[in-house]
């Protein structure tokens, strides 16, 4: 039996589920419980618990592999993030998803293009910002130093929503740099950025 897939009747379904203690559970009732739980997770912007939720319930309801890639591509930039795509990219089952070449390019940390954010926005009903937060991982991978103004143009932010981002991506760590506020400048770490140079070439041989 489905479940109507609304936030408040997911809270309701675990609320009434978990009372109980998940060794009590039923299988039936185990899978109600972890679907509420990652529509819980959705709502709550939550996306990578999301995502992994959702990639797991996908190899017994396929229909949810779908929700799995739309989470995983919007969840904040971090290694998690990169690992999850990862292990969606080696799914056979991504090979028959038209946005392939997108997730490819996620994978990679590739510099996207806005016009394939803005397509996948559109067709999947999320916020095209949520992408920021890879381009601004992926111009480090590149780049030294950039203008403050310059970066927000690329992420297509108001320059204090560019501060604002950055300052969060290094407050938790999912970011090596220094913001020059006097400047107007940011300095990537490449020191620390070469372990993830690493990372991405090992991505890279994986994905061929």
């Amino acid at each position: 039996m489905e479940i109507e897939e609304s936030y408040q009747e997911a809270r309701q379904i675990l609320s009434q589920n978990l009372e109980k203690g998940r060794a009590k559970l039923s299988p039936d009732e185990k899978l109600k419980c972890d679907i509420a739980q990652a529509i819980i997770y959705e709502h709550d912007q939550k996306r990578l618990q999301a995502a992994s939720i959702f990639y797991n319930l996908s190899q017994k309801k396929p229909e949810y592999f779908q929700r799995a890639i739309i989470n995983g591509l919007t969840a904040p930039a971090s290694a998690k993030r990169q690992a999850l795509l990862l292990t969606i990219y080696r799914d056979s089952r991504i090979q028959k998803s038209k946005w392939l070449p997108f997730i490819k390019s996620n994978v990679l940390q590739d510099l996207l293009k806005w016009n394939d954010i803005e397509n996948f926005a559109r067709e999947t009903k999320v916020n095209p910002n949520l992408f920021c937060e890879h381009i601004i991982t992926a111009i480090s991978r590149f780049y030294s130093n950039i203008s403050i103004q310059k970066l927000a143009q690329y992420c297509k932010l108001k320059q204090e929503e560019a501060y604002e981002l950055l300052e969060n991506m290094i407050i938790t760590e999912r970011l090596q740099a220094q913001i020059d506020q006097q400047q107007g400048y940011i300095q990537f770490q490449h020191k620390e950025q070469c372990t993830i140079e690493e990372f991405c070439t090992n991505l890279y041989s994986l994905c061929q």
